[in-house]
């Protein structure tokens, strides 16, 4: 607690120091940015099966082999274990008849659900993945996902190419203005910026899939900065 204290302590004691500068110096605040087309290198897909039976016990049995049969082709295909995850089970009665207040007065079968999140690496293999999948019984395809495995990176470099806009642009208004760039007073990231969602999703029927395209996704990067001025 001290030391959260502390740190809050200090930003505000820089961020007083900041505006109390601009104000005593002649200065020039700057917005820079940096934007990027990436192109995603793994894909997100999320898939499973259902099962309808007259019981319950062969609902899920059966679910259950279908599931296994798949996980195996996965294997095959050199998908490691950690990339794939359980991400819904579900086993449900079939309501053949309900009465005036919705209670189900006879149950037709019953419905076993499993469906799968599966990291597909590189992304270009993710048609693929979904063709070999529904071949072997998957009959829920939910959609893909697209990212990349190190944004981070790709965005600690627009953020540099970010704070050498912002220079760029104001020693144009500075020597539009006769003046220098001289020390900087304030560095503020503009985390906010998002003119797209980092994310990219595509629908995918659950009949034989189409060829799927990831496209790229457009990252951005903005900062403000203030310089003082000089002659």
């Amino acid at each position: 607690m001290i030391r959260f204290v502390l740190a809050l302590s200090l930003l505000l004691c820089g961020h007083v120091r900041a505006e109390s500068l601009k104000d005593s110096v002649s200065n020039v605040a700057v917005v820079g940015e940096a934007v990027d087309d990436v192109a995603p290198d793994r894909a997100i897909l999320r898939f499973g099966v259902v099962t309808e039976r007259p019981a319950a016990a062969a609902a899920s049995a059966d679910n259950a082999r279908m599931v296994e049969t798949i996980l195996a082709e996965l294997k095959a295909m050199g998908v490691p274990d950690a990339d794939i995850r359980t991400q819904g089970v579900s086993l449900a009665p079939l309501a053949e008849e309900r009465d005036a207040k919705g209670k189900a007065k006879s149950v037709q079968g019953f419905r076993a659900s499993n469906i799968l999140a599966v990291t597909v690496t590189p992304a270009e293999k993710a048609g693929d993945v979904i063709g070999r999948v529904v071949d072997k019984g998957a009959n829920s395809v939910e959609g893909v996902d697209y990212d990349h495995s190190d944004l981070t990176k790709k965005r600690d470099e627009l953020r540099a190419k970010a704070v050498k806009d912002a220079e760029r642009r104001a020693r144009v208004y500075a020597e539009a203005a006769g003046l220098r760039l001289a020390r900087v007073i304030e560095i503020r990231p503009l985390e906010d910026f998002a003119p797209a969602p980092v994310m990219a999703r595509a629908a995918v029927p659950a009949s034989a899939p189409a060829p799927l395209r990831p496209g790229t996704q457009r990252i951005a990067e903005r900062v403000s900065i203030t310089w003082a001025l000089s002659r």
